[in-house]
């Protein structure tokens, strides 16, 4: 029969346990320890660059990205309601100035010009015959104001001859009186047809400045139906290439439906979109840089910005200082630097995957066969390069990979250094 352990001998193969646990964890730390002191990290010199520091100068930028477009491009439309009868030309073809592209059928528009002329004639004519009524009216009433003006005058002689004749007797008061009311009488009749003439001569004025208005609108809409038919053989008045055109004959068009898009391929412009946390950094006249492929850059300036913000992005267009280079070509994606300041005489380092973005970080310094880790501070940056104020001088060299795996390490062994 077992019997139960004392309360002793529990509490001695319990520090028995914790002594063999305490004894096991030590040695497997120290042999941690000997190994990491045996042990150090090291890296392929295949596996990583380096470039070196050097005093340069720097233009501070921010990222964009852009496409080229055409500088010039124009849209023509159709100027009458017509239809499409000839093709001269087709997508791609390039142009001169005064190349017919296409016709236009302009019977019916030909036809209501006509028609328009005629109806401006007669109104013209009418303007003629109204114009010689309204003068013989008015020779009639200026006629009817010289006979009366006449009359008044021999009114006034009757009385002044009744007054005399009764000065010397030989007449009556009442004689007097009935001279003088006729002539006054004569005189109201003389300023009722002088009013006449003056309320006459103005209506004439009023008529025929309506009628010349009404005129001049027929003639305006004359002159523009001709004008029309005039552009209606679809010409160019700038060189360019069609980049796309309505092509099919006998599809009937309206006024300002589109016909030909015509672009100048030999100058060129960008349409830029950058974040809008960078929107305080775009101004007009401002300098950008833009690459076309890994080995060239162009320079342009910011010409105008869009007030507007899209999907958190802001546009804006670049004048190109080179319009015509010869990589640039319609839709191509092009990325951008916005160049924000410029630096000179300053500690550069080529840019790369090392550099997080921030103002302080490690990196790692080639020393004889070790990479070392330094804390450095940056400044300004672009795509290619970036400021370093403090922490490494001039032709130190610079491993500018990714070394996010040995950021704990103070230093590395460099294997094959010398291969």
């Amino acid at each position: 029969m077992d019997r139960a352990l004392s309360d002793s001998v529990k509490r001695k193969r319990k520090r028995k346990l914790i002594t063999r646990v305490t004894i096991i964890c030590l040695v497997c730390f120290t042999l941690i320890v000997l190994l990491r002191s045996v042990i150090k990290p090291s890296i392929q010199i295949k596996d990583f660059y380096t470039e070196r520091t050097k005093k340069g100068n720097i233009q501070a930028s921010v990222s964009a990205s852009g496409t080229v477009v055409p500088e010039f491009k124009e849209i023509i439309t159709s100027p009458i309601s017509s239809r499409i009868i000839k093709i001269l030309h087709n997508t791609g073809d390039e142009l001169t100035i005064g190349d017919t592209i296409l016709l236009l059928d302009t019977k019916s528009a030909i036809l209501s010009l006509g028609k328009m002329k005629d109806e401006l004639a007669m109104n013209k004519n009418n303007v003629n015959k109204l114009k010689l009524q309204l003068e013989k009216s008015l020779i009639d009433l200026k006629t009817q104001h010289q006979i009366k003006k006449l009359y008044v005058e021999d009114m006034e002689a009757v009385v002044k001859e009744e007054k005399y004749l009764n000065k010397i007797g030989g007449g009556t008061k009442e004689k007097i009186e009935k001279a003088e009311l006729n002539f006054k009488i004569a005189g109201l009749e003389l300023l009722q047809i002088e009013q006449t003439i003056i309320n006459k001569e103005k209506a004439m004025d009023a008529d025929m400045y309506g009628l010349n208005y009404e005129i001049n609108i027929r003639q305006k809409d004359v002159d523009e139906l001709q004008e029309q038919l005039n552009r209606s053989s679809i010409t160019v008045d700038k060189k360019g290439v069609i980049t796309w055109i309505n092509s099919e004959i006998g599809k009937t068009v309206g006024v300002g439906e589109e016909l030909v898009k015509i672009a100048n391929l030999q100058s060129y412009q960008i349409e830029g979109v950058i974040s809008d946390m960078h929107a305080t950094k775009l101004a007009n006249d401002g300098k950008v840089i833009i690459r076309l492929d890994e080995n060239t850059d162009i320079t342009g300036k910011i010409v105008s910005i869009y007030p507007s913000v899209e999907a958190n992005t802001i546009q804006f267009k670049i004048r190109l200082d080179k319009k015509n280079h010869p990589l640039l070509r319609p839709n191509l994606k092009v990325d951008l630097f916005v160049v924000t300041s410029f630096k000179e005489n300053v500690i550069l380092v080529k840019n790369g995957p090392f550099y997080k973005g921030g103002t302080k970080q490690n990196v790692f310094v080639v020393h004889e066969e070790k990479l070392k880790r330094k804390e450095v501070e940056f400044g300004v940056s672009n795509f290619d390069y970036v400021e370093i104020t403090s922490g490494l001088s001039a032709d130190e060299e610079v491993a500018i990979s990714d070394m996010s795996d040995y950021e704990r390490h103070e230093e590395i062994s460099i294997k094959n250094k010398d291969e």
